[in-house]
């Protein structure tokens, strides 16, 4: 009997093993390194969230390209998603919906919900947010580009809208 449980408890540990890594690092991993490049997308996001939930801006702009991190500004972005100064936003929690990576494995997007209660009012609102990642190799770093995921959906200068 004991043979049988000790089988049946490592097909059920393997096969959630399995799973949480060909899901992406969607399924809790006890902080197993699992699932690949799109867990490590989920990780570097959630670890994006939490900087900016406890307002650590620096930190958040960390997550850019070495060369653009000086001129990212994490508050006036969040301002542009949210209409509201991050000063009085209090980032209730947050969940990361999935993570893509393109065919090239050169660019990847990860799409988060984020909750969010206006210290002003008092108001809760959930905002869907997609952020866009880039390496230059299969072998470089993951660089966010905040920028380019918060951008106006406006036409560029010269072309229809």
């Amino acid at each position: 009997k004991m043979r049988w449980f000790l089988l049946l408890l490592v097909i059920v540990v393997g096969g959630y093993v399995a799973a949480a890594h060909f899901s992406g690092g969607a399924f809790p991993t006890l902080g197993l390194p699992l699932g690949g490049e799109r867990g490590l997308l989920r990780s570097t996001t959630t670890s994006f969230l939490e900087d900016i939930q406890f307002k650590d801006f620096d930190k958040a702009a960390s997550y850019h390209a070495p060369d653009k991190r000086d001129e990212v500004d994490i508050p006036f972005l969040i301002e542009r998603l949210f209409f509201q100064k991050p000063e009085s936003l209090d980032v209730m929690g947050y969940e990361i919906m999935f993570a893509d990576v393109d065919s090239t494995r050169l660019r990847a997007r990860v799409k988060a919900r984020i909750k969010v209660k206006s210290l002003a009012n008092g108001s809760i609102q959930e905002r869907e947010l997609m952020l866009f990642y880039h390496r230059e190799t299969l072998e470089a770093p993951w660089y966010m580009e905040l920028e380019s995921s918060l951008r106006q959906l406006s036409a560029e200068k010269g072309k229809k809208s």
